[in-house]
């Protein structure tokens, strides 16, 4: 079935048994390379269910606990000093569950309160000066400085990409590993997620894999637009059949034996009123159904979403890479397949 409005690819599996996929627009208009199921596209926050299962893991490890201030964490590291700075600017209350949940009230960089996009964020300073999530901190201690009463929205829901640039920080001083090398070592590789990845923008993503570009508003590509390459709070890549293997491994119900599969329990359970929707730990849950958990983001020329329910084991994931186009069609005739 065609669609009008649509540009990107979206899969429908049950467990990791594809159902329905289509695909539609273009994922390089340069060369006319049509969009498809097989190939890697951006994730926007998306990654933070990475971030979270990440951190999690490490934690099923015994090599953190949830409440462990972030800040001992970082400071504890060996080199902290000379890679993190004095951290003046980071309480020693914010724990990595405060991050989990967003209610640390830690300085976002990137507040979409204040600022209106990322480039804005940045303040000039070109988009492939970031790369670690150190290099992240001087915009987190620049917003802590702005604020009249630092923390004050400690406690409470208050969505923050900062904080997931902090547990990034953290999963690099436990495991002694680049985040995005843990991430797919712990995580894409044991679970078969063989299209997922982070990587740059202005390098070749990896034998096998071709990433879909994203395009903007104006027609533009998004390569001056995000980091340039992804970190913890968002830019990885994935495709709908790898998103299908990340929640079967995930899913506590199916792997019980697995270390972290209380931490998962825990958190796909509502633990903050997000608005719209709850939030458990690095999860957004649906308020009309709190049995499905899903993720989703938004950048420059992409919308992700991945909605996985517990109770049939069947996920639906759209991954879109035209910001002058919208996913309603698709998640009106393939959302019904999830319940």
């Amino acid at each position: 079935m065609g669609f009008e409005h649509f540009s990107g690819v979206f899969g429908v599996y049950d467990r990791t048994e594809l159902l329905a996929e289509g695909q539609a627009g273009l994922a390089d208009r340069n060369f006319a390379v049509p969009n498809h199921p097989a190939l890697s596209y951006q994730t926007a926050s998306g990654t933070k269910g990475f971030t979270a299962a990440a951190i999690l893991n490490l934690a099923a490890e015994g090599k953190t606990g949830l409440d462990k201030s972030v800040k001992a964490i970082l400071q504890g590291s060996g080199n902290s000093s000379s890679r993190y700075g004095t951290l003046e600017w980071l309480s020693e209350t914010v724990t990595v569950r405060s991050l989990l949940n967003h209610t640390s009230g830690v300085p976002d960089y990137f507040d979409e309160d204040i600022v209106g996009d990322f480039e804005e964020a940045l303040n000039g300073t070109p988009n492939y000066h970031y790369e670690n999530p150190e290099q992240f901190f001087p915009l987190a201690e620049a917003a802590w400085r702005k604020q009249e009463t630092p923390y004050a929205k400690r406690g409470t829901f208050k969505y923050s990409n900062g904080g997931f640039v902090l547990l990034a920080a953290a999963v690099e001083a436990l495991s002694g590993e680049r985040f995005r090398d843990y991430v797919s070592g712990c995580l894409f590789r044991p679970a078969g997620m063989h299209r997922s990845g982070f990587f740059r923008l202005d390098a070749p993503a990896g034998e096998g894999m071709i990433r879909a570009t994203a395009y903007q508003q104006d027609g533009r590509s998004n390569i001056y637009a995000v980091p340039v390459i992804g970190g913890g709070d968002g830019g990885a890549y994935t495709n709908p059949a790898d998103m299908a293997r990340f929640w079967n491994r995930l899913d506590p119900e199916i792997h019980p034996e697995h270390p972290a599969a209380r931490l998962m329990e825990e958190a796909w359970t509502p633990k903050q009123d997000g608005g719209e929707n709850l939030y458990g730990l690095g999860f957004w849950i649906r308020k009309d159904n709190p049995r499905v958990v899903f993720l989703e983001g938004f950048d420059p020329g992409v919308q992700f979403f991945s909605f996985y329910n517990r109770d049939t084991k069947r996920s639906l994931t759209i991954c879109m890479n035209d910001e002058a186009m919208n996913c309603d069609e698709v998640f009106a005739q393939y959302y019904g397949m999830v319940e």
